[in-house]
């Protein structure tokens, strides 16, 4: 019995001594190391102490009081010398206060209290939108971080026909900012749809996530169709006229077109014919072409938005009508062999330009443009016409015309009758009326165009060159002219030394130089281009005119002024103080005179017959 109580006295001793052990050691529980992470709305804590033995359990306590008052209490997850804790749901950029309650098998101890905060949020302000019109408008917000922890990646706007928009939807990064501060920023909002309300939200992106500012909201403007008026038709033609309108309201939109529409029935639309005529408010004017003459046209401005095209009030007009123009025939003038003059006088289009105009003759009257005609230009007024290739003493109708785009019309007729060609040997001449006949081309030409052949005076032949070494009369003075026989008593050169004589024949000669002389002072010199070709156009006293071609000289191997000036030999040499020289007419564009000339450059020879 004694035995018994002995053991249970040492057991009770034991058991005592083991319960005033652990009391003192788990009041001397050391916290090596504390690491702690925190965000807006929690705190995650990991804990690492030094202690003889695993503690059974250990509690956080956590208050927003200094005094703890009020303290929640959160298990902690104990493993080996370890523990951990995490708390959520608490409150952004608040101080807390904290402590730990260790457990052993025995009791509870509380060690010192401490102090943590959370980190505060990015204060996000959405501000009033503005610039609000049909298609955009401008966000505003700021963001004001308090926190260097927190790292703002980007800031910006977030929007949504629906609310509260998310950066899942639309969206405008604005960029990001460094530390702390406040940051005011905007974005103008483009490509929305009128009439149509819009949520936004401006928003913080940080390392801790994303908030939000405020909902705003707002009403883009309601676009509506534009107002325009149609101005009076003005400038009535027969194909075109002038109109226009003024787009007095853009309907807040943006005027994208403008003009005038038209049509031979009311009501006319774009589908049908329209000017296009720039864009935006305000007046303008519009050309309308490619109308029918003498038809009524109903037109009406229109201008076109984003809504639509909306149009003015109608107009209408008729064009005027097209009729054949008027024209008179000229009396027949310069009456040739084989040429005539004529001309008209176009004293009114019709309302349609005169596209062709001339005269048209045949040797049956009432002639047409389908028999012979000249084409004079266009347009009204008086003008020539040249009647060519005609007969000689025939009998012709002429009568001036001119057409337009309803037709041709016709002036009065006239009739003449073409003189009867007169030849000698072959080669034909025309009587000016002066003392002897002249020929109607040059020696060595077909016709009065031409420029024909070259020749040193007192030459019969043509040659390759022309100067002092190879001319044959180039140093022989009048006596031996005389005496060689190259002229006559008269003083003009003889027959066999004569050009024309020797080339044509019969009784063509060269002209003296009284004849030429005679030429120049007693005719109408006009300075004038047939076929083509330049030269003067010689009337004699009688009506009668002969062509000159401004053909030139030749100097050596070289054909000089052609085009611009004629040379024409006489067959008179100098006289007494102009011994090696000869006689001959030049002229110009100009003028027109007799002057003396070397004999060995090569000219024009223009033959006469009695």
């Amino acid at each position: 019995m004694k035995k018994t109580l002995l053991i249970l006295s040492i057991i009770t001793l034991i058991l005592a001594g083991c319960k005033k052990f652990d009391e003192i050691e788990a009041s001397k529980v050391e916290i090596e190391e504390e690491k702690i992470e925190k965000g807006w709305d929690y705190i995650k804590i990991n804990v690492e102490y030094d202690y003889p033995v695993e503690l059974e359990a250990v509690s956080l306590y956590l208050s927003e009081k200094e005094d703890m008052s009020g303290a929640e209490t959160h298990e902690c997850n104990v493993e080996g010398k370890k523990f951990s804790v995490e708390v959520e749901g608490l409150k952004a950029g608040k101080d807390y206060y904290y402590c730990y309650e260790y457990y052993n098998e025995y009791e509870k101890v509380k060690g010192e209290k401490q102090n943590i905060n959370t980190i505060s949020k990015p204060v996000v302000i959405t501000k009033e939108v503005s610039s609000v019109n049909t298609i955009s408008a401008t966000l505003n917000g700021s963001v004001t971080n308090n926190d260097a922890i927190n790292k703002v990646s980007e800031m910006g706007f977030c929007w949504d026909t629906k609310q509260n928009p998310t950066i899942e939807g639309n969206h405008y990064n604005n960029g990001g900012m460094s530390g702390t501060g406040t940051s005011d920023f905007s974005y103008n909002l483009t490509s929305l749809q009128d009439n149509v309300t819009y949520y936004v939200r401006a928003y913080a992106n940080t390392n801790y996530g994303i908030v939000y500012g405020e909902e705003k909201s707002f009403s883009t403007v309601e676009i509506t169709l534009p107002i325009v008026t149609t101005k009076e038709v003005t400038n009535i033609g027969t194909s075109t006229a002038t109109c226009g309108g003024n787009v007095t309201s853009e309907g807040n939109g943006i005027i994208i077109s403008r003009g005038v529409c038209w049509s031979t029935s009311p009501n006319p639309t774009i589908n049908d014919n329209k000017t296009t005529d720039g864009s935006g408010i305000g007046l303008y004017s519009s050309n309308l072409s490619n109308l029918s003459d003498n038809t009524t046209y109903y037109v009406r401005a229109y201008a076109t938005n984003e809504k639509g095209t909306s149009y003015g009030e109608e107009k209408s007009f008729t064009t005027v009508e097209i009729v054949l123009p008027t024209v008179t025939t000229n009396t027949v003038t310069n009456i040739k062999a084989t040429t005539a003059t004529c001309g008209g006088n176009v004293t009114s289009d019709g309302n349609s330009t005169v596209t062709a105009r001339g005269v048209c003759w045949s040797t049956s009257p009432n002639p047409t443009i389908n028999d012979n005609k000249t084409t004079d230009g266009s347009g009204t007024g008086s003008y020539t016409s040249n009647l060519t290739n005609l007969s000689d003493n025939t009998t012709y109708y002429v009568r001036a015309y001119a057409t337009n785009e309803k037709g041709t019309s016709y002036g009065e007729e006239k009739s003449f009758t073409t003189l009867e060609r007169t030849f000698e040997n072959g080669y034909e001449y025309v009587d000016l009326g002066l003392s002897v006949k002249w020929a109607t081309c040059n020696v060595g030409a077909s016709k009065a165009e031409d420029y024909g052949d070259y020749f040193a005076w007192g030459e019969t032949s043509v040659k390759e060159t022309y100067d002092e070494d190879n001319c044959l009369t180039y140093e022989l003075s009048y006596s031996e002219l005389q005496a060689q026989g190259y002229i006559d008593s008269e003083g003009n050169l003889t027959s066999s030394h004569d050009a024309s004589t020797a080339n044509w024949g019969g009784d063509w000669r060269m002209p003296t130089y009284d004849e030429l002389k005679e030429l120049s002072n007693n005719c109408t010199w006009t300075w004038t281009t047939q076929n083509g070709v330049n030269g003067y156009n010689v009337e004699g006293p009688n009506g009668n005119s002969i062509f000159l071609p401004a053909a030139g000289f030749r100097n050596g191997s070289s054909l000089c002024n052609a085009g611009s000036s004629g040379y024409y030999w006489s067959s008179t040499p100098g006289g007494y103080y102009f011994d090696l020289l000869a006689y001959y007419l030049i002229f110009g564009s100009g003028d027109h005179y007799m002057l003396n000339h070397g004999r060995c450059s090569g000219l024009s020879v223009r033959p006469v017959v009695e």
